[in-house]
């Protein structure tokens, strides 16, 4: 199928953190609310007003909104709240991978300085889609895609791409929209840094027994 247009450019996407107060502790995340899922108004409108919300303070601020619980941690479902109201759509397992790129005390939630580094890594992905979305359309097909993906240091063969490729295009439209390419981007980190977990001489070869491999496939799904 042919491109198809997807109106302006997205506007840089920013997330918002703050310290965790309860760091240590265990976290018991609770959403009885029914806007559990769905950002509210005022966080669309706070991120509307907002678009490239780089300082500190903003980032606290959009934190202390998604952080309904106020737990002090961002954890899945209220981090895939927040990419809504900035206007990018994951689905609940996208959001717990990207949870899990930078969870380092593995509780299945982030903290402010965590939550930062995914900005960080979300705004340089962007920066990459917006490069070569040359024609400015909103979507990448497959060669712009793996410009992209070089770009942000993602070298693949082709069977390699080919598969990341059909994976995030199950539509086969051929190009992949802005929330598709950082969902690619997010797999590609967690595969390198599972990948390096068990190349343990740096070599770029890993030997994986049978238990090994499901519990490297677990951590990507």
């Amino acid at each position: 199928p042919a491109r198809q247009n997807q109106g302006t450019t997205q506007q840089p996407v920013s997330l918002h953190w703050r310290l965790s107060l309860q760091r240590g502790l265990p976290r018991s995340k609770s959403h009885a609310s029914p806007e559990k899922g769905r950002p509210t108004r005022r966080e669309r409108d706070f991120h509307h007003s907002h678009p490239n919300m780089t300082s500190p303070v903003e980032l606290r601020q959009w934190f202390d909104m998604v952080d309904r619980d106020r737990s002090g941690a961002v954890d899945s479902a209220e981090l895939q709240t927040a990419m809504a109201a900035a206007g990018l759509h994951f689905s609940l397992h996208t959001a717990a991978m990207m949870i899990r790129m930078y969870d380092r005390a593995r509780k299945g939630t982030i903290d402010f300085r965590e939550f930062s580094l995914l900005h960080q890594f979300i705004l340089s992905v962007q920066g990459s889609f917006n490069v070569f979305d040359g024609d400015r359309n909103g979507v990448l097909d497959r060669i712009e895609v793996s410009k992209a993906l070089n770009h942000n240091g993602f070298a693949l063969d082709e069977p390699a791409f080919k598969a990341v490729f059909e994976s995030f295009d199950p539509a086969r439209n051929g190009f992949l929209r802005l929330d598709d390419f950082i969902a690619m981007a997010s797999f590609l980190s967690a595969s390198r840094s599972m990948f390096q977990a068990f190349d343990f001489d740096r070599r770029g070869h890993v030997q994986l027994d049978f238990g090994q491999f499901v519990y490297a496939a677990s951590h990507l799904r």
